[in-house]
C-alpha cells in the first residue's frame, strides 16, 4: 500500500500560518503537500504499477529543476539550511513504491507536466491518475504527461479522478495530442461517465508508433519558460515576486498620460489557451495595425499572473491551494503579492483604466464570450459595457454574445471584474472567457476544434475591436464637447446607433440561453423542467395581454360622453357592453339581499324590545 503523507512542518509550510492567521514577513520555499486519492490505493493491491509521477517536497526544489534562471533568495537558502536534517529524515514519499518496467514508458516530471500514477488494467487498457492541486483537496481536471511504446499499437487510456462531472469531452471536445510540436485534438472512442459521486473518467483510445514521443494534454500547452522566451524582445520589468521567489514580468506599451488599458491572464494555471491569446494581443500591439492604440493609450500587460501554479502543474490554484481570482477584495501581501500589487497600480492612477481585460478558459461552453459588470437597465452605463462584446460579434462569428453574462453571481463578488468595477468604477471590466476546445459556427451548423493559430487570431481580434473601441470614446468626448460649445448644431453621436442596435437585441432576446443553463449547478432535470416552464408559459402570458388590450380598446370605443348619448334610449344603452350607464341589478338568487331591514327598522325593533313604543 501506498503510505500517507507526512504532517505539515509549521518551518515549512504556509497553510497552518494562513489558519492561525498570521502572515510571515520573509520569503522562503512553500512545502507541497498532496492529496492521496483512495481509488488509487484499491488499484496498488490488483494492477500493475507502471508509473509514478514526481511529488517535490518544497517549491524550491521543483524550481531548480525546471527552470534554468532560478535563484533562490538568501532568505530561502538559510531556511534549507536550517532544515535540511529534518528533510533527509522526514522526506515526503520516500518510501513510494517502484514502477515496474514496462514497454510503454510514461513521463511526467517537466515543466507544467501532471501524471500522478499509471496502471495497466488489462493488456491494452491503463488507469491513469491527475496529481491533485498543491496544498488543495480538489481541483482534478489538468493533465499532461508524454508516452512512448516499443512497439506499434492501439491502446486504451482511462484517466479516472475528473473533480467535474460535465466537460467538453461530452459535447465533441477531444484530448491535445502533440507530435514533433504539432498539437491536434485526437484519440478516438471518447466516452466521459460519472465514475462515482465525487470522481469522472474519461476515456480514450490512442494509437502509438514504435520510438515515436507523443504528448498528451487537456489543453495546449503554454509553460513559463515559453512565455519568458516569447517577451524577452519586447522588453519587460519584474512587476513582482510570487511568494516561492519566482518573477512576475509586466509590459507596457504607449505614454502613461493617456488612457490605461490593463491585459492580463492565466490566473488559473489550467487555462493555458488565454496565454495562447495573450500572444496574439501582443503581437496585434507590436505590429502596424496597433499604432493608434499605442498612440492613443497606454497598454499594460501581465501575460501570467501565477508562474508558480503553470510551473508546478495544477489546474486552478497557486502553490498554496488558493485560487487567486477570488482574493480580489482583501488581498494579502505576503500570499497574494500580485493581486496585491494590480490594486495598487490601479489606485496610483490618475483616472480609472478605460478597459480591462482579465483573459480566461471555459471548460463547459463553446466559442468566445465576455463576463461583464452589473449595472442596471436606466443606466447609460448598461449599455457602454456591451460595446466591445456587440463589436466582436460583428467581427467575427467565433464570439458568441449571447453567452456573455453581465451580472456578479454570490460566488464570483471576489473575482477582478466585480472588486475592481465595485471600487475602481471601471465601466469596461471584463473576464474574457475562451472555450478549451470547440467552437459552433452558426451559419455552416458545425462545431469545429480550436487550435493555436485560432487563439492567436483571436488575441489579435480583441486587440483589433479594443481600438476601435478606444476610437469611439475619444469622438464621443469630442462630440460632447462641440455639444456644450454649439448646442444649436446636430451632429451625429457615434455611439448612438450602436446603443440602439444592443438595446434593440437586449429587448428581444428573453429566452435564457442554453449554455448559460449548463453552467448553473442546478441537475439536468431541473435544466428541462425550466425549458418546459419557458415554453409553456411564455406564450399563453402573451395571448392573454392580448386580449386585455382588445377588450380595454373596445370598452373605450364603446363608452361616448354623456352629451352625445342623449339621444340614445335608455333600453339601448343599458344592453351594450361595458357602458357606464347600465344599471346594478341584485342577484334575486342571493339572500344577502331578500328581506334586509333598513336602519329605521332595526332601531325600532330593538326599542319595542325594551318595552319602548
Amino acid at each position: 500500500m501506498l503510505p500517507e503523507s507526512l504532517p505539515i512542518l509549521k518551518e515549512l509550510s504556509l497553510e497552518m500560518d494562513m489558519l492561525n492567521g498570521w502572515m510571515p514577513n520573509i520569503q522562503y520555499p512553500i512545502r507541497l503537500k498532496f492529496e492521496m486519492n483512495d481509488d488509487m490505493l484499491w488499484s496498488v493491491q490488483r494492477d500493475q504499477l507502471v508509473y509514478v509521477g514526481p511529488r517535490y517536497v518544497d517549491s524550491m526544489e521543483m524550481f531548480q529543476k525546471y527552470l534554468t534562471n532560478y535563484q533562490p533568495t538568501k532568505n530561502q537558502t538559510d531556511m534549507m539550511e536550517a532544515i535540511q536534517k529534518k528533510q533527509r529524515q522526514l522526506r515526503l514519499f520516500i518510501n513510494r513504491p517502484q514502477a515496474q518496467k514496462h514497454f510503454i514508458q510514461f513521463d511526467s516530471d517537466f515543466e507544467s507536466g501532471n501524471l500522478d500514477f499509471a496502471f495497466q488494467v488489462r493488456p491494452n487498457e491503463y488507469n491513469c491518475y491527475m496529481r491533485c492541486d498543491s496544498n488543495s483537496r480538489s481541483s482534478h481536471s489538468w493533465y499532461h504527461f508524454s508516452m512512448v511504446s516499443e512497439t506499434t499499437q492501439t491502446i486504451k487510456i482511462c484517466i479516472c479522478n475528473f473533480s467535474k462531472h460535465r466537460s467538453l469531452y461530452q459535447r465533441g471536445m477531444r484530448p491535445y495530442i502533440g507530435i514533433n510540436g504539432v498539437w491536434k485534438q485526437g484519440g478516438d472512442n471518447i466516452v466521459f461517465d460519472q465514475k462515482n459521486q465525487r470522481s469522472s473518467r474519461l476515456s480514450f483510445d490512442l494509437t502509438l508508433v514504435k520510438g515515436q514521443k507523443i504528448y498528451v494534454a487537456y489543453g495546449v500547452p503554454y509553460t513559463y519558460s515559453q512565455m519568458m522566451q516569447f517577451i524577452q524582445p519586447l522588453g519587460f520589468s519584474v512587476f513582482t515576486r510570487t511568494p516561492a521567489g519566482v518573477d512576475i514580468p509586466i509590459l507596457q506599451f504607449g505614454e502613461a498620460k493617456r488612457r490605461t488599458i490593463i491585459v492580463t491572464a492565466r490566473v488559473h494555471p489550467g487555462e493555458s489557451n488565454s496565454s495562447h491569446m495573450m500572444e496574439g494581443f501582443l503581437k496585434y500591439l507590436i505590429s502596424p495595425d496597433g499604432e493608434y492604440l499605442l498612440q492613443n493609450s497606454q497598454v499594460i500587460a501581465i501575460p501570467m499572473l501565477n508562474p508558480d501554479g503553470v510551473i508546478a502543474g495544477n489546474f486552478r490554484t497557486c502553490l498554496q491551494g488558493m485560487d487567486l481570482n477570488r482574493q480580489f477584495s482583501n488581498p494579502d501581501q505576503n500570499t497574494a503579492p500580485q493581486i496585491y500589487q494590480i490594486k495598487k497600480l490601479i489606485e496610483n492612477m490618475k483616472s480609472p483604466p478605460f478597459v480591462y481585460m482579465d483573459m480566461h478558459g471555459h471548460s463547459l461552453k463553446k466559442n468566445l464570450f465576455i463576463y461583464g459588470p452589473e449595472y442596471p437597465i436606466f443606466s447609460l452605463n448598461y449599455l457602454k459595457c456591451r460595446v466591445l462584446a456587440k463589436l466582436m460579434s460583428e467581427a467575427t462569428e467565433v464570439f458568441r454574445y449571447w453567452s456573455g453574462i453581465w451580472r456578479v453571481q454570490p460566488n464570483k463578488r471576489n473575482t477582478a471584474r466585480a472588486i475592481l468595477n465595485q471600487e475602481f468604477k471601471i465601466v469596461n471590466c471584463f473576464t474574457v472567457e475562451c472555450s478549451n476546445g470547440l467552437y459552433y459556427l452558426g451559419s455552416q451548423q458545425i462545431t469545429k476544434e480550436f487550435g493555436i493559430p485560432d487563439f492567436h487570431q483571436l488575441g489579435q481580434e480583441l486587440g483589433k475591436q479594443v481600438q476601435i473601441l478606444l476610437e469611439k470614446e475619444i469622438k464621443y468626448i469630442e462630440y460632447q464637447k462641440d455639444r456644450l460649445k454649439n448646442r444649436k448644431k446636430k451632429r451625429i453621436n457615434p455611439y448612438t446607433s450602436l446603443l440602439q442596435q444592443i438595446q434593440k437585441d437586449e429587448e428581444e432576446h428573453q429566452v435564457q440561453d442554453e449554455d448559460e443553463l449548463l453552467e448553473s449547478e442546478s441537475s439536468e432535470e431541473e435544466v428541462k423542467k425550466r425549458k418546459t416552464l419557458i415554453r409553456k408559459f411564455q406564450q399563453p402570458r402573451q395571448s392573454q395581454l392580448r386580449q386585455e388590450i382588445e377588450c380595454r380598446k373596445s370598452f373605450v370605443s364603446d363608452r361616448k360622453p354623456r352629451s352625445q348619448d342623449k339621444s340614445l334610449d335608455k333600453s339601448q344603452i343599458s344592453q351594450r357592453p361595458f357602458s357606464p350607464y347600465t344599471p346594478f341589478k341584485r342577484s334575486v338568487s342571493s339572500s344577502r339581499y331578500v328581506n334586509c331591514p333598513t336602519k329605521q327598522q332595526q332601531l325600532k325593533q330593538r326599542l319595542s324590545n325594551y318595552g319602548f313604543n
